[in-house]
């Protein structure tokens, strides 16, 4: 089997009593609070089932012009906790299917799965490079166990949970008014102080979300 393994951003944990996500889900960080992101707060994009060259630019095109049957896009990030603790755990996968070209090169998943929180696996990888079955990298053997796992569990598969609660928050993030709700909604929570979002004040939070979104196309099946 042909892979490359992409490392995204993911939000940190959020307290039990969150208004906005469920706990079980591993969001990308599409609020943007690791502020050494850059374009991983908009990948992997679970609601679409699609990834493009906008991350992972020279890995996305090799894979993509590689002949082998089966090719397949495993997905790993630092989960980080209440407690600030990180461990980078797999959580997911795509196998390439049908290819598209505009407005950047990419494909949509003819598979996928996407772990609950409690099903992640842990993997001890954290340098900056993209391991890929067709290099060298020391984990490769772990990765190889890691996808024939994940495709042997096909059954447990959470992304439309997680296609439902992204639905539901950029719904919100595409309006200035909706991203008020959304700080809104975190200023009246009773958990907020558990929160590394809740923590920020008010104006930083608004501005923070305008800034991410008030010209963003929002990616929403």
């Amino acid at each position: 089997m042909t892979w490359a393994l992409f490392y995204y951003n993911s939000l940190p944990d959020m307290p039990k009593g969150c208004s906005l996500f469920s706990l079980e889900v591993m969001h990308r960080d599409f609020f943007k609070c690791n502020p050494a992101n850059t374009g991983h707060y908009e990948y992997p994009r679970f609601e679409t089932l699609s990834y493009d060259e906008g991350c992972h630019c020279k890995e996305v095109n090799a894979l993509l012009k590689r002949d082998d049957s089966e090719k397949y896009v495993i997905f790993y990030t630092r989960n980080t906790d209440l407690f600030r603790h990180s461990k980078n755990k797999v959580i997911g996968f795509f196998k390439v299917g049908q290819c598209f070209k505009a407005p950047k090169k990419g494909f949509f998943a003819s598979e996928k799965v996407l772990l609950p929180k409690n099903e992640s696996i842990d993997i001890n990888y954290s340098s900056r490079g993209v391991p890929v079955s067709w290099g060298n990298s020391s984990v490769k053997d772990d990765v190889d166990k890691i996808l024939t796992t994940l495709r042997t569990n096909i059954g447990i598969d959470i992304s439309t949970k997680y296609q439902d609660e992204t639905r539901r928050i950029m719904e919100y993030l595409k309006s200035p008014s909706g991203r008020k709700q959304i700080v809104d909604i975190c200023e009246s929570c009773n958990v907020k102080r558990e929160c590394y979002w809740g923590k920020q004040s008010k104006q930083f939070n608004q501005m923070k979300l305008n800034e991410l979104y008030a010209e963003a196309i929002i990616h929403v099946k």
